[in-house]
């Protein structure tokens, strides 16, 4: 009799754990790096992504269960981030968005295909992370799309030959990106007379930067974050006025016009966003971020949205048998700030992208 009580009293306990999973808050994890130089472009992601907890909360949650976020700072540091996913397992997250680099994918990746926990990242665009089944799901274009319209810009603007600085702490991105780059400025007559890699082998960027200029190129691609690349920016004009810059997208934030000033106007860059955008629902993002963090959205903020957006959607509508990798892969096309989101069969997304220019302060799109 005693042990059938005990086995009645553990089923009815594990029934009441199951239906308070079930009612409890739905928990998502989010990895990032929020300190140090170029954190602007994490902090922007995270708090776009409250906005998107608080909006979907305010209107009841999803399936009448509330969002919690449960954000973690990666420090830059690939251990740290396996650690953070490890951890936020164990916190029983329903998934995680992030990370915002792709060196911190690469070191995320084996950890969450492991461990089976659905991520997304809005912002990673490493090619070598697109075309593969897995538990990571991206809504950037790649590098392959990015760095060679970079390059098919610079012949049609006349600027054969270039040189290139490469942030090494991120160099799954920065890697690829030179790949690509290079392989469509070669086919296109193009030559990429130097390349120089900075925050490794304690290569200054006053170093960087002279070394840069030596061979006279016709531009100079910073391969950067904001904070070096408006730094680099600085140190190539205490050499040379009129030398034409541009960025990578990984730099495009407002922190590139906040710390690079007069150093950084004129320099182009693509944009995965239409920051000049009149449509009601970008504009009403804009009201409600700006209203909640008393600043103006960057371009993670952006696409972090879009990736709330697909997430939550996801999880309103799959079935109880149904894993959320399988929900997201089969989600018809969901309305994002700026165009529909959907991912394809390996769960990779795409955007449209703008080249814009810095000027009087501001992102500028060009044609």
């Amino acid at each position: 009799m005693r042990s059938i009580r005990f086995l009645c009293a553990v089923f009815v306990g594990c029934f009441l754990l199951a239906a308070c999973e079930e009612t409890g808050p739905i928990k998502i994890g989010f990895i990032a790096g929020l300190s140090g130089p170029g954190s602007d472009a994490g902090t922007d992601a995270l708090e776009a992504l409250k906005l998107a907890a608080q909006q979907v909360n305010t209107e009841g949650g999803i399936n009448g269960r509330m969002v919690e976020i449960i954000p973690r700072d990666d420090l830059k540091t690939p251990e740290t981030a396996q650690n953070h996913v490890r951890e936020l397992k164990r916190l029983g997250v329903d998934a995680i968005v992030g990370p915002i680099i792709s060196s911190i994918g690469m070191a995320m990746l084996p950890v969450i295909n492991e461990l089976g926990v659905v991520t997304i990242s809005p912002t990673i665009s490493a090619a070598d992370f697109a075309g593969f089944r897995d538990n990571l799901f991206r809504m950037n274009t790649t590098t392959r799309e990015n760095a060679r319209a970079y390059a098919r810009r610079y012949i049609d603007l006349g600027l054969t030959r270039v040189a290139l600085a490469l942030d090494g702490q991120n160099q799954a991105f920065t890697d690829s990106w030179y790949r690509e780059f290079l392989l469509e400025f070669d086919a296109l007559d193009g030559l990429v007379i130097s390349k120089i890699w900075i925050n490794v082998n304690n290569v200054t960027h006053a170093d960087a930067a002279d070394q840069l200029l030596a061979d006279d190129p016709d531009a100079i691609v910073l391969i950067t974050n904001s904070g070096d690349g408006a730094s680099m920016a600085h140190e190539i004009r205490k050499l040379s006025p009129d030398v034409p810059l541009a960025a990578a997208e990984w730099a495009g934030s407002q922190a590139l016009i906040e710390l690079g000033g007069t150093a950084v106007e004129g320099m182009e860059l693509v944009q995965a966003y239409d920051r000049y955008d009149t449509n009601p629902r970008f504009q009403q993002f804009i009201k409600d971020y700006s209203a909640m963090f008393a600043h103006q959205p960057g371009y993670t903020a952006v696409l972090t949205y879009d990736a709330a957006t697909v997430l939550f959607a996801a999880m309103r509508a799959k079935h109880p048998e149904q894993s959320l990798a399988d929900a997201l892969t089969n989600l018809p096309p969901q309305q994002g700030l700026h165009q529909e989101l959907v991912f394809d069969a390996f769960g990779d997304g795409n955007r449209a992208i703008y080249f814009v220019a810095i000027r009087d302060g501001k992102f500028i799109r060009v044609n």
